[in-house]
């Protein structure tokens, strides 16, 4: 194991946060870590300076929406998005105290539009903070909220959380919070918001003792989300983290809403649990990266983000590290840019120093699977997090970075819909944001439980499951970017990345090579309605090959190796040529590349073996 992933993995199972900002031991030094704290800094400035006197211009608001008031989302996001910057950078304050107040009231005349799931759910925790950082009392500047606009946002924050925080939600009952409403990014949205107007509520006199809706008091509800919160955090970094696993965006939502406990909780135990998280995603994140592009397997992928290696995290990456996806301005940077919680040095050295940190194997355990034997509540996933059965295996080298989610054959029903949803495993490579091979099956939109896997090291070995829903032919996706056109040699598809080989083998029926379509003339998109921020902002750009397979079900076989280990082409495709093979009897054996031995069960009726061993569903190590 790499010693550096083995030291944070220790100090962050058994350490406070703050002895690892002092135990580093890195390779970058003192002065160099400093310097891109400095230049970190600059960037998240930039971020609001990079507009800056610019006029205001609304979005669009869409008119009566699904019999569910008006689509405010993207109106409410360039409001604050405007105001925001304007109050940072203390210029335009005339025209942003206007539209702050206007889009306020524009949702207090209308209730409905007002307590929307889609529209208007982020907005409480932005009023809170702006309140906070730059009202009467304001923590970085006093004064730049005029007393009306001041006045406006309160009575705003009152009207939405009278009626949507609930001191029943807010109960660590048996679930230990792994009951949750809706999707895990809306659950993280709503409770952020709850919990950042109740704190704030509880300290203005006009509000801090009048009963909401369900008769409890802001002070109450505070503390009960307070207290909630720091078994949610301890739950999560204790049990897996996240169900929604790296989705491109909705990852991001999650992670900043414990952001916005960090910066707006002045309870001590639930802003350090919220910064050990932090810091535990964080460290997750970046030794499975290379240059900011995240590998290692997802769920919640929507196949136009599964060719591209943008995501919002990468995107936040780029103001905090330096690396990823740059300059990227929209409201889901805003808790990324002014927040005050500051990276380990560890962590950064991790991220940073990916030559240093060899070739190494991660093992994590995932949640995922739905709790058995209890009732379904319409609405709500009831998680099962002490059950094993889901294994986020990832082999991290300087080159490239594959990895699958390990599980057994199981029924859709097993599983909570936000983690058996557009599953991705692969491998990506370094030099090109888009360098990347992955097997899949053809979907609309979206498809659940669609492969399963068994990885070891460079060798992935998938197949589509027969319980999988709305899953359609097979296809392998061979990035134009980063990879040579694929050559075909033997019934194995060859590519070369800039420090790795790769190779790609369908095992059963026949393949069709197709090649990249010509790059299609960019229109500019009309406006809509949609429920997620990964289609309005991660647009696939990305071409490539694609390998059509006639045989639906058969296994796919994907090996990767740096340059180091085989320096040509030609001792590669030689020692890919070499590989044992043979399919009978519902099984296929194959002998890996570094010599270990897979046995696959085609049939799906087993766990798949690696050197004659079952994989291991329940590691008693949560990070390995």
């Amino acid at each position: 194991m790499n010693p550096t992933f083995a030291l944070i993995t220790a100090l962050l199972v058994t350490a406070p946060a703050a002895l690892i900002a002092d135990t580093a031991g890195g390779s970058l030094s003192a002065d160099a870590i400093q310097e891109l704290r400095t230049a970190s800094a600059q960037r998240c400035d930039a971020f609001f300076r990079k507009h800056s006197g610019q006029p205001f211009a609304p979005a669009p608001i869409l008119k009566d929406w699904n019999k569910r008031g008006d689509f405010t989302r993207h109106y409410v996001q360039s409001v604050l998005l405007f105001a925001s910057r304007a109050l940072y950078l203390n210029e335009q304050l005339a025209e942003a105290n206007k539209a702050l107040g206007e889009m306020c009231q524009y949702h207090l005349d209308r209730p409905q539009t007002l307590l929307e799931i889609h529209s208007f759910p982020g907005a409480p925790r932005h009023l809170a903070q702006l309140a906070q950082f730059y009202g009467p009392d304001g923590t970085r500047a006093k004064g730049r909220l005029s007393p009306e606009t001041y006045r406006v946002m309160v009575a705003t924050m009152w009207e939405w959380a009278k009626v949507k925080s609930k001191i029943a939600a807010s109960v660590v009952d048996e679930s230990h919070t792994w009951t949750i409403t809706d999707s895990e990014n809306h659950h993280a949205n709503h409770f952020a918001s709850c919990f950042a107007v109740t704190t704030f509520l509880a300290r203005v006199t006009e509000y801090r003792d009048r009963p909401f809706d369900d008769g409890h008091t802001a002070k109450e509800h505070s503390a009960a989300w307070t207290a909630y919160l720091r078994e949610y955090l301890s739950e999560r970094g204790r049990k897996g983290m996240t169900v929604e696993i790296e989705s491109p965006s909705y990852a991001s939502t999650t992670l900043s809403a414990v952001y916005w406990l960090y910066e707006l909780s002045d309870d001590p135990v639930l802003k350090q649990r919220a910064s050990d998280y932090i810091t535990l995603y964080w460290a997750l994140w970046a030794q499975q990266q290379i240059d900011g592009v995240s590998g290692g397997a997802k769920a919640r992928c929507y196949p136009s983000s599964a060719k591209n290696g943008v995501s919002f995290v990468s995107r936040a990456a780029w103001y905090a590290l330096g690396i990823g996806s740059p300059e990227f301005v929209h409201l889901g940077m805003l808790p990324f840019v002014t927040s005050s919680w500051k990276m380990p040095d560890v962590v950064v050295d991790l991220a940073l120093d990916v030559k240093r940190r060899d070739s190494y194997e991660v093992n994590e355990r995932r949640p995922g699977l739905a709790q058995h034997g209890v009732e379904r509540l319409k609405g709500m996933n009831q998680i099962a997090s002490d059950d094993g059965g889901l294994v986020r295996y990832t082999y991290c080298t300087p080159e490239f970075i594959m990895g699958s989610l390990l599980c057994a054959a199981r029924p859709a029903s097993d599983w909570t819909t936000i983690s058996s949803q557009n599953r991705w495993h692969g491998v990506i490579f370094r030099g090109a944001l888009n360098a990347r091979i992955y097997p899949y099956c053809e979907t609309a939109h979206s498809s659940y439980n669609q492969q399963w896997a068994v990885q070891h090291k460079g060798t992935l070995i998938a197949q589509k499951l027969k319980t999988s829903q709305h899953a359609d032919a097979l296809r392998v996706w061979i990035s134009e970017a980063g990879l040579t056109a694929p050559t075909e040699e033997g019934g194995w598809y060859f590519t070369e990345a800039a420090g790795a080989w790769a190779a790609v083998r369908v095992t059963s029926g026949d393949t069709k090579l197709i090649p990249p379509a010509a790059p299609a003339k960019k229109k500019k998109p009309l406006p809509k309605a949609t429920t997620s921020d990964d289609g309005d902002n991660i647009e696939s750009g990305a071409n490539g090959w694609l390998l059509q397979c006639s045989d639906e079900w058969s296994p796919v076989i994907i090996e990767a190796a740096t340059k180091a280990e085989y320096p040509t082409r030609e001792a590669f495709q030689k020692a890919i040529q070499a590989r044992e093979m043979k399919s009978e009897g519902g099984r296929l054996t194959y002998t890996c590349l570094g010599g270990d031995r897979l046995i696959f069960f085609t049939d799906q009726t087993e766990l798949p073996r690696v050197n004659d061993h079952p994989v291991n569903l329940a590691p008693t190590r949560v990070y390995d």
